[in-house]
């Protein structure tokens, strides 16, 4: 099988972007409309010296999967790449997200999960019931999905199959996040978009009917094509926008996140693109996820870790936070720097 490392499918991609970027100002805080957009930390736990990266959350808020680098010190950590873990809040009265006292220690998900490889990117579905993750356990990035039991075991992890993985590099499998399109996944995947081509890193979506997702198609729009080294996209609709968030990962460096917008009416993705306030180009920042209703937006990042080893294909990276805000103040950030009302 064909595989590449994340910086040459990244460089294989094409040039950052090819349309106009409205900055974000000082990194760490942006003000607009008299909103501030400061990424909020979340407590310790379900943080710990270990580090958390690419989180996922249930819609209640009340569970959050991640992934471990190993080289962050973790022994419970197999091999010398990632794991998935798992934090509870146990005591959900008061505000979200409470003190640390609120949450469970994380705990490592059982080897019916985990593997010796790369497990990272988990993504829990609405119901709490299935986990979808990247794993490099067949030797090459796939997406592999795993089942909760009524008794409340993880079923053995599977590949999920060749209607979406190819003998490439697939990752990032997420909800789509467009309204009407619940049964749609985004990803991303390195291959051929025709037989003799070169592969190049583009988005890619497939469709769940029949409780089978059927064939991948390569997802167009001239919006997105024009950001290159994109390894990411995630979107959700609220206050009558909305916002797509695209995570790009600068020539293999450090994951920033750029702001577009999606016309429902024609079905287009649109700009301006607007930069995060909080990008730092010299520390990881990016991936984030929704919770299935939309209120929150949680991501990892190493702002207050400072700049340290980059996270890679390979399974190696550096000791990250999680971060959120609540998705409004997003939007209206979004709404402010590009004009719309």
């Amino acid at each position: 099988m064909t595989t590449l490392s994340r910086r040459q499918f990244l460089r294989a991609s094409g040039a950052v972007v090819g349309a106009a970027v409205i900055p974000s100002g000082p990194i760490g805080r942006a003000r607009a409309a008299g909103t501030d957009l400061v990424p909020k930390k979340m407590p310790f736990p379900p943080n710990e010296e270990f580090g958390s990266y690419e989180p996922t959350i249930t819609p209640d808020g009340n569970t959050i999967y991640f992934a471990r680098f190993a080289g962050s010190g973790d022994k419970r950590v197999l091999g010398t790449t990632t794991d998935i873990f798992v934090t509870h809040r146990i005591r959900q009265t008061g505000e979200w997200p409470g003190p640390g006292s609120d949450w469970t220690a994380p705990e490592r998900l059982p080897d019916t999960v985990n593997s010796n490889s790369i497990d990272q990117e988990p993504r829990i579905t609405p119901d709490g019931k299935t986990l979808y993750f990247m794993s490099r356990r067949s030797g090459n990035a796939d997406i592999w999905v795993t089942h909760k039991q009524a008794n409340g075991e993880w079923t053995k992890a599977e590949m999920l199959g060749p209607n979406v993985n190819s003998q490439y590099t697939d990752h990032c499998f997420m909800p789509l996040g467009l309204p009407g399109e619940d049964d749609t996944s985004v990803f991303v995947s390195v291959r051929p978009r025709e037989a003799g081509a070169q592969p190049t890193a583009d988005l890619y979506t497939s469709k769940m009917e029949n409780g089978v997702w059927q064939p991948a198609r390569r997802y167009e729009s001239k919006l997105l094509d024009s950001i290159g080294l994109k390894c990411r996209l995630n979107a959700v609709a609220r206050d009558g926008l909305v916002l797509g968030v695209v995570s790009v990962h600068d020539f293999g460096k450090f994951h920033t996140m750029l702001f577009v917008n999606y016309d429902p009416a024609t079905k287009e993705w649109k700009g301006p693109i607007v930069e995060a306030p909080f990008n730092n180009t010299a520390i990881d920042g990016a991936c984030p996820m929704f919770t299935a209703g939309g209120d929150k937006m949680i991501w990892s990042a190493g702002y207050d870790r400072g700049p340290g080893p980059v996270s890679t294909s390979g399974g190696t990276g550096s000791t990250y936070d999680i971060y959120w805000l609540n998705t409004s103040d997003v939007v209206a950030y979004y709404k402010a720097k590009a004009g719309l009302r």
